[in-house]
């Protein structure tokens, strides 16, 4: 009971936490560090591994035996590592929070197809059909982010007259970037659910592999590592505590500590209850978290969402309730089915 009460803390206040953190990042009037997040990330996730998974009693440390073959982490690790560094770096498009949510929302039908083609997954008529609604919401909000829907958009008149505007090339792309990073983490998703049912579920394992494998992916893009730092290194401002005297400490520095910090206990937080849980409870869960991450990213940092967007969140937070619903429906049906049968 405990063990799950802090598997939920873990996930509420490590990812909404590092929601706050990674905004509080981005807005820094430095440039953008996004690469150097994630290479961190990574590496104190590795980090807080090692001592699981390397054995250093003998005279020379090595990792101890695996329990799923390596190939299989080589394919998680590129999958993983393509959706991590894509979903950090969409921000330099034009790409705000709540739309970044919502996108991840997106990712709940591209999932359910990759499962249906790689798996052999089959879905019942509510599943279908509330991937309508988060398409159709998805659209809405990223299409009336900043402005209303209105009754002359149906105009045809001034449909020529709007298609005739300048197409911002920089949010076109960062919403294709986000397309890709939500394709290959389903890749990685439905990935993940056939090696677990091929070798078992160690999570702890694939956690650990995921993070410690991709390290050396980061070097390809080492001279963008060590700008960022440097932009990071050169930033001025300061937050200013007052600890009995007043102390100013560096603001990105210590923001990106605990941002590190808390996605380990996100990654933690959302493995931990996947262990415990079924799918549909850790479905569940992480869409209350999202909602939750969206309305702090409004609230706090003042992010622009219009009605109309707020009724495009609204439906994808409805498709994916009607999806939770169409998955509980079968389960009862069968268990109500073994009791006849007793």
């Amino acid at each position: 009971m405990w063990s799950l009460l802090g598997a939920f803390s873990l996930v509420f206040g490590g990812c909404c936490s590092n929601v706050v953190t990674f905004e509080g990042l981005m807005g820094d009037k430095t440039s953008n560090i996004s690469n150097l997040i994630t290479f961190c990330q990574f590496l104190f996730v590795a980090c807080q591994g090692l001592p699981r998974f390397v054995d250093v009693h003998g005279s020379f440390p090595y990792l101890k035996p695996l329990k799923t073959p390596l190939h299989v982490y080589v394919i998680s690790v590129v999958l993983f590592y393509i959706s991590s560094t894509t979903n950090n770096n969409v921000f330099k498009y034009n790409i705000s929070i709540p739309i970044h949510i919502v996108f991840r929302c997106f990712g709940t039908v591209i999932t359910m197809i990759t499962c249906w083609l790689l798996n052999g997954r089959k879905y019942t008529r509510t599943q279908v059909s509330s991937t309508f609604f988060l398409t159709v919401g998805a659209i809405i909000a990223s299409l009336y982010k900043d402005n209303e829907l209105r009754y002359q958009d149906f105009k045809l008149q001034d449909l020529r007259n709007r298609s005739n505007e300048p197409i911002d090339r920089t949010f076109v792309l960062g919403v294709c970037i986000l397309i890709l990073s939500s394709v290959t983490s389903s890749l990685l998703s439905a990935y993940n659910e056939r090696t677990y049912q091929k070798y078992g579920k160690h999570w702890k394992e694939n956690i650990f592999y995921s993070h410690f494998l991709a390290l050396p992916l980061f070097s390809l893009n080492a001279k963008q590592l060590v700008h960022e730092y440097q932009a990071m290194k050169n930033s001025k401002r300061m937050i200013c505590l007052n600890l009995g005297q007043k102390t100013r400490i560096p603001h990105a520095e210590t923001f990106l500590f605990f941002n590190v910090l808390t996605q380990y206990f996100c990654v933690k937080g959302v493995n931990m209850l996947a262990s415990q849980t079924n799918a549909l409870t850790l479905s569940i869960t992480l869409l209350v978290r999202k909602f939750v991450s969206l309305l702090l990213s409004v609230h706090l940092f003042g992010n622009s969402l219009s009605y109309t967007g707020y009724f495009g969140v609204l439906l994808v937070f409805f498709g994916a309730f009607l999806y939770s619903l169409g998955s509980i429906r079968p389960k009862i049906k069968r268990k109500e089915a073994l009791g006849k049968e007793q």
